[in-house]
């Protein structure tokens, strides 16, 4: 999954994934903004959806977060704007993986067995599935880019990815700390790539920071 603003047109990201449904998670926020309490977050937050064998729903109407692997801490994600977090964690419990606050935020925090009534009695499942079936589509599409391919396959989808982020993002992002983080490729692997990318003039770096790309080949 990558960074996606409330339109995914926003960002260029609907070129690499599936438009996110806006409509939906508005549909699920608006009914379930009346539950649970408001809490602030701070950055490097970590939140969990199942604590001590207690659920919640974590509405967030603004920020920026992303998604990481627990048993590794490989980004799977990352994630602007509106978030609803935990139906899926709550619903199937596994602690496979947690969200990481980016910035100062606040969320609606709501115990699941409340939402879950709530989803039953406005019948409220449909969007629901929609929501998580992107998330599957989101993940799939991830694993495209990522499983049973060369390392420049990967670093070719995390550049591209890269630039298609928004401008601040990309500006404070050192682009082989970004692909590592979400590939766990050595970095002396990304480094000599990326070097070859500059030298050939597929794409231009400068500090560290991803600043254009030109042209990347498909293949190495």
């Amino acid at each position: 999954m990558a960074t996606v603003n409330d339109q995914n047109s926003e960002s260029g990201l609907s070129t690499l994934y599936p438009c996110r449904p806006v409509t939906e998670i508005d549909a699920l926020q608006e009914a379930l903004s009346t539950l649970g309490t408001v809490r602030s977050f701070q950055q490097n937050d970590e939140i969990h959806a199942v604590q001590q064998q207690e659920k919640f729903l974590y509405l967030f109407t603004e920020g920026l977060f992303t998604a990481v692997r627990a048993n590794d801490g490989l980004v799977l994600s990352s994630v602007r704007g509106k978030v609803i977090y935990g139906i899926a964690e709550c619903l199937r419990p596994r602690g496979g993986w947690f969200l990481k606050v980016e910035e100062p935020c606040k969320a609606r925090v709501i115990p699941a067995e409340h939402a879950f009534e709530l989803f039953t009695r406005q019948q409220l499942w449909e969007p629901v599935s929609v929501l998580l079936a992107w998330f599957l589509q989101m993940y799939s599409l991830r694993d495209e880019h990522l499983v049973g391919v060369p390392a420049y396959v990967m670093i070719r989808s995390k550049l591209l990815e890269l630039n298609l982020q928004p401008a601040d993002i990309r500006r404070d992002m050192n682009a082989a700390d970004f692909i590592q983080e979400r590939t766990q490729l050595a970095r002396s692997t990304i480094m000599a790539i990326l070097g070859e990318l500059r030298r050939g003039d597929y794409i231009e770096i400068k500090r560290g920071k991803l600043i254009g790309i030109k042209h990347l080949p498909k293949e190495y």
